[in-house]
């Protein structure tokens, strides 16, 4: 079956998918599209609530802003040579010894300079960016970290953690705290990072927000009683933007906002939202169309950003997802003990199951146009790979 329309327009009906396993190929039937699917992708809405322009802005003149350049100009940890697992592979590295082994530090997200900018390099350096949500099981909730990596050297590449932060008022005050979300997906586009807040929505932020602080003290975070900002002992903060907080309309599931990718194939470009769901029930795609000027997502003149696509994939523990010419790339997981799969799908055709072709734990999955490379993250302590694999060859 071939959806109708393009990217950019309203498609009316949301597609049902019933998904069968047989030899190692996944069937999809949309025979039943509309008995399931009661609802078109822009019944799925997103509403962008800023922070308080004088509040981003009390913390800059009292910080200053740093630059992306001056964060990887300044990383202090060094990745490990390994070869990740995975068929098709084309690079890998893992992190040091004890961002490898810690417990309460989970990866999750991945993007790149790729996704950032068409041609593939910010300031003239390719990097990489993953996300990090603490588990809280050390007995503080640091919130989310990010490791910009460059990859000037992709076997043992240089990098350094940033916390992301909330703003807000503390009396008349300009302060910030920690940022509470699983941040499962990632996408850095333009200037924008997106980062995905599972039920509510994706929070958003600017990379030339970026902030130097205080460091000395892993237990402290925020503005100190002598002036002095601190953040977890990390040296860099990046604080929110703001949020698109997430609603629907006649009859729509809320939707899980798990994954994110960026898609440059479309026109315009688009992020692709994917559901994780350990039984796969119900699991969904979304698409939303970006306004390449601002960075952000197209927005209807009612303030509303609507999707612009979405399918019911029905696939359980998609991990991540992202789309190139047409093609859909999965990322499984089949929990701490088993490799994961890869999926390759055309929507209204047979999708093949690579069983096992990914580590333990994949996570997040970005395309690297340029190099013509997937990437992903995996999770568990003691069993963590930075990998590519070739798209080419799947």
């Amino acid at each position: 079956m071939t959806v109708p329309g393009t990217m950019s327009q309203r498609i009316s009906v949301l597609v049902a998918v019933a998904a069968l396993v047989v030899s190692g190929l996944l069937f999809i039937n949309t025979a039943d599209a509309e008995e399931v699917g009661t609802a078109a992708p822009a019944d799925i809405r997103l509403n962008l609530s800023r922070v308080d322009p004088d509040l981003l802005t009390g913390l800059q003149d009292e910080l200053g802003t740093a630059t992306v350049s001056e964060v990887v100009g300044s990383v202090n940890r060094t990745g490990r040579a390994c070869n990740a697992p995975a068929t098709n592979r084309v690079a890998s590295f893992c992190w040091n010894s004890g961002d490898s082994s810690v417990a309460y530090w989970m990866p999750q997200g991945i993007t790149s300079s790729s996704d950032a900018h068409a041609s593939g390099k910010v300031d003239g350096k390719e990097v990489l960016v993953t996300s990090w949500y603490d588990t809280g099981s050390s007995g503080i909730n640091r919130g989310v970290r990010l490791s910009f990596v460059d990859m000037a050297n992709a076997t043992t590449p240089q990098y350094r953690h940033i916390l992301l932060v909330e703003p807000y008022w503390n009396g008349s005050q300009a302060d910030f705290r920690a940022v509470k979300a699983h941040a499962g997906g990632i996408v850095w586009y333009g200037d924008k990072l997106y980062v995905n807040n599972t039920y509510s929505g994706m929070r958003i932020f600017d990379m030339n927000d970026l902030m130097k602080v205080t460091t000395g003290d892993s237990s402290k975070i925020g503005r100190q009683a002598n002036g002095q900002f601190m953040a977890h002992d990390y040296l860099y903060v990046l604080p929110q933007e703001g949020r698109y907080v997430p609603s629907h309309t006649g009859g729509e599931p809320e939707v899980r906002y798990s994954q994110t990718s960026l898609d440059r194939t479309t026109s315009p470009a688009s992020l692709l939202v994917s559901e994780y769901d350990a039984n796969g029930t119900g699991t969904r795609m979304v698409r939303f169309n970006l306004d390449e000027a601002s960075s952000m997502i197209d927005e209807d003149d009612d303030g509303y950003a609507r999707a612009d696509w979405s399918y019911v994939v029905s696939i359980r523990s998609m991990q991540g997802a992202t789309s190139v010419n047409g093609v859909y790339y999965i990322h499984r997981s089949n929990g701490s003990s088993n490799k994961g799969d890869l999926l390759t799908w055309v929507p209204g055709n047979t999708a093949k199951i690579n069983a096992g072709a990914l580590p333990i734990g994949p996570e997040d999955v970005s395309y690297w146009s340029q190099k013509g490379q997937l990437w992903n993250s995996t999770e568990y302590a003691g069993q963590r790979y930075v990998f590519a694999t070739r798209l080419s060859s799947w």
